[in-house]
């Protein structure tokens, strides 16, 4: 019975692990490619960007090395990381083969990317 609770607490704790690591990652990516983009921003004579960035736009703004592109990639990762930490949940309950608790994380996720897409729009 012990080593049964070891082995849970061990597979609980490498999906916490992983977790942490895509929250942490995805936090600092995301702060990174911000603080690049005003410190473009701050060296660009044109300043920072006045309105937002359309994500169509984002690869070519990268490419030109645009504070906006910098600006507009840290925030659509910050808005990433949860939507993969909620991602992952649904893996892990799925491996747990946890019905219920697949079924109300797949609806989160899918109202997480119903949100995303009409934001876009």
């Amino acid at each position: 019975m012990e080593a049964l609770r070891r082995a849970v607490a061990r597979e609980v704790e490498g999906l916490n692990r992983l977790i942490y690591h895509v929250l942490r990652g995805g936090v600092l990516l995301a702060v990174v490619f911000i603080a690049t983009g005003f410190a473009l921003g701050a060296l660009n004579p044109a300043g920072l960007p006045s309105a937002p960035l359309n994500l169509s736009q984002l690869g070519q703004e990268l490419a030109t090395l645009s504070p906006a592109g910098f600006l507009g990639l840290g925030v659509l990762l910050m808005i990433l990381t949860p939507v993969s930490r909620v991602f992952l949940s649904v893996l892990a309950y799925v491996d747990e083969r946890d019905r219920l608790y697949v079924l109300i994380t797949v609806v989160v996720f899918a109202n997480l990317l119903v949100g995303m897409l009409l934001g876009l729009g």
